[in-house]
C-alpha cells in the first residue's frame, strides 16, 4: 500500500462480502488519480469494469452489481497510475 498523508492507496473494504448480488466497494487515494476499478475472474479475465475516471484525494465507494455473472471467486482490481491493488470477492447464488 502507497500512503501520503493521511490517505492509503488500498481497497478499504467490500461489503457485504460473500455476496448476492451486489457488493460496495470502498476504496481510498493518497492524492488525485485516474481510476480504474474492475472485477476480475478466477482466470484472470476481466468481467467488468466497475468505475473508470478522475478521482480526488480521500475515500470513494462504488456498488458492483454482479447479478449477470456466475457464483464463484472474484478478484475486484485498483489501478491508479501505477500503484495496483486487488482484493478476493466471493459471489454466492
Amino acid at each position: 500500500n502507497y500512503q501520503s498523508g493521511p490517505h492509503r492507496f488500498e481497497i478499504s473494504t467490500l461489503y457485504p462480502n460473500p455476496f448476492n448480488p451486489s457488493t460496495e466497494v470502498s476504496f481510498s487515494l493518497p492524492m488525485d488519480n485516474h481510476v480504474r476499478l474492475s472485477a476480475y475472474d478466477v482466470r484472470g479475465h476481466e468481467v467488468d469494469v466497475i468505475f473508470e475516471g478522475a478521482q480526488s484525494i480521500g475515500s470513494h465507494s462504488y456498488t458492483w452489481n454482479a447479478s449477470s455473472l456466475p457464483s464463484g471467486v472474484y478478484y475486484i482490481h485498483l489501478q491508479a497510475g501505477d500503484m495496483v491493488t486487488s482484493q478476493k470477492a466471493l459471489l454466492v447464488k
